[in-house]
């Protein structure tokens, strides 16, 4: 984070100073608090001392500054309309006429705007719960009726700034959030667009030019929140940090921002369907990727069983062993293991009086070896099984199993090849490649109740795949994609339907009771690998 530490005015002492400065040198004090201003921002840019939210809403004061700029042409303008009114009508001409027009509407433009600015910086300012930031971090909460108080919303936002955030100038994106102007949510942004240009104006003395840039964010409400910028290379590292974060942005500069925008409601709903899809995609091929990297492994402790083991999970579930938090696990992997001369089908660990008690089971058999070893030296044992790589065997001695064996999958389990990968609503995802039927419907269950947003089911023997897609608020039907041999070729198709409907045939399908291909399935040109 980009915190520079210096002397600055914390609140509210830096309002008194502003006050008096006016108060003193009246309309002359402007120029000397926005010297004041500046240093300010260069001394604590971020607001990290008193929090970001409640920094950017204070800085909704300076709008004071232009809310009198605005009232002093109100008065000027006003002045203007009211001497004309005083002049002899019986002189007049169509000058005379423009003049009082110009004079009279402008005064009553500039003493609105100047309203609306001094109103917008003192609810800001002193009402942070009213500001508009906080409303707008309040609307893009799940239930933004039941939202917590502000000091709660805007911590929310700095916590996730203070954690991991990367800084661009005027704006920070953190895991959850952006924070410029305004806030948005990172996964509901839906188009990120960069603005960058000139302005030429006609003026008395020439041709007068200026530059605008800013960074404009579209939410999936389409609602759009703009942040300007200084410097062109931090608008568009903050732009690139974006596009990374939401890969299925749309992206662009002034004029798509405008057609972005403006799309009508239709185009936004088919934009939005696109949008989950592809992150639906997304996230199931990352986890076909996470799957193919692991190292084939199932990890079961007590009741839990997970197919996506790291050596991190193992050496927590080593340390929760031997603190005494759990009686031990067992890594099974989907083929044995050989190692001296011998094949194991399983590693069993246990603790035994702060040392870690091994046990490698043999294949075909009750008969396995056990060792004792020190924390640090099972440690390497198990990271050696990860890589499917046995330990050495000298110290082991032999032992009959008995409550050691593995635990046993039931009658109606999958094939330990198949895979059932589940992506929750929340965007968390699990990849199993043992599971049961019991699993298989809960996963449909999950699909009614919007528990998990894909299930992506394979079983190997015949090639059979099916994925369910849940809806969205725009459209809630699932999408469902299956397979269907026909000759020597495998057919992939793709239908429509409600989430009930989804889900039985989620259940039904592997079992043959359901047949892709009727007249509400569309076929689709795609090959094995692209569907995984």
């Amino acid at each position: 984070m980009n915190e520079k530490k210096g002397f600055y005015l914390r609140w509210p002492w830096n309002v008194v100073v502003y006050v008096l400065l006016f108060v003193v040198l009246r309309i002359f004090a402007i120029p000397v608090v926005l010297l004041l201003m500046s240093a300010q921002r260069r001394n604590n840019p971020n607001g990290a001392a008193e929090g970001y939210c409640l920094s950017r809403t204070r800085k909704r004061l300076t709008w004071l500054l232009w809310a009198l700029l605005a009232w002093g042409l109100a008065v000027s303008l006003g002045a203007v309309f009211f001497m004309g009114l005083e002049q002899d009508r019986a002189y007049w001409e169509t000058a005379d006429y423009v003049t009082l027009a110009v004079s009279g509407g402008g005064a009553a433009l500039f003493l609105l705007l100047g309203l609306w600015l001094g109103y917008a910086a003192l609810r800001d300012t002193f009402f942070p719960a009213k500001s508009a930031l906080a409303q707008s971090i309040r609307s893009q909460l799940p239930y933004p009726d039941e939202a917590p108080p502000v000091d709660e919303l805007f911590a929310m936002v700095d916590n996730d700034l203070k954690e991991d955030a990367h800084w661009f100038g005027p704006v920070g994106i953190g895991r959850e959030w952006v924070l410029g102007d305004g806030a948005n949510r990172i996964d509901r942004i839906r188009g990120i667009f960069l603005i960058n240009e000139l302005h030429q104006h006609q003026t008395q003395t020439g041709v007068r030019t200026s530059r605008e840039m800013a960074l404009v964010l579209i939410d999936d409400r389409w609602q759009r929140t703009g942040t300007s910028f200084n410097s062109l290379s931090d608008l568009q590292a903050a732009v690139d940090c974006l596009a990374l974060r939401v890969p299925d942005a749309a992206r662009g500069g002034s004029s798509q921002c405008t057609s972005f925008w403006t799309m009508d409601e239709s185009a936004q709903e088919e934009f939005e369907r696109d949008f989950r899809q592809k992150q639906s995609r997304r996230a199931s091929s990352q986890l076909q990727q996470e799957a193919g990297g692991t190292q084939d492994m199932i990890l079961a402790s007590g009741g839990d069983v997970t197919s996506r083991v790291t050596l991190p999970l193992a050496e927590t579930h080593l340390r929760r062993c031997l603190a005494g938090e759990t009686e031990g696990f067992t890594l099974t992997p989907t083929r044995p293991i050989e190692g001296g001369g011998r094949s194991f089908r399983a590693l069993r660990v246990e603790a035994s009086e702060g040392r870690a008690q091994l046990v490698l089971e043999l294949a075909g058999g009750q008969e396995g070896l056990m060792q004792t070893v020190s924390p640090p030296a099972a440690q390497g044992i198990l990271a050696g099984w990860l890589r499917h790589t046995a330990p050495e065997l000298a110290g082991w001695a032999p032992l009959r199993l008995r409550s050691h064996s593995p635990r046993q999958a039931a009658p109606n389990s999958q094939p330990s090849q198949a895979r059932l990968s589940l992506v929750y609503a929340s965007g968390a995802a699990e990849n199993h490649t043992t599971f049961t039927t019991e699993d298989v419907q809960a996963a449909a269950d999950g699909i009614v109740s919007g528990e998990y947003q894909l299930v992506d089911l394979t079983h190997p023997v015949g090639y059979l795949w099916i994925r369910v897609t849940a809806g969205d608020q725009l459209d809630g039907r699932c999408t469902v994609e299956a397979t269907r041999p026909e000759k020597e070729q495998l057919q992939f198709y793709t239908a429509k339907m409600p989430p009930r409907e989804a889900a039985a045939w989620l259940t039904g399908y592997p079992h043959g009771q359901f047949l892709p291909g009727g007249r509400d399935w569309k076929r689709i040109k795609k090959n094995k690998k692209e569907s995984n």
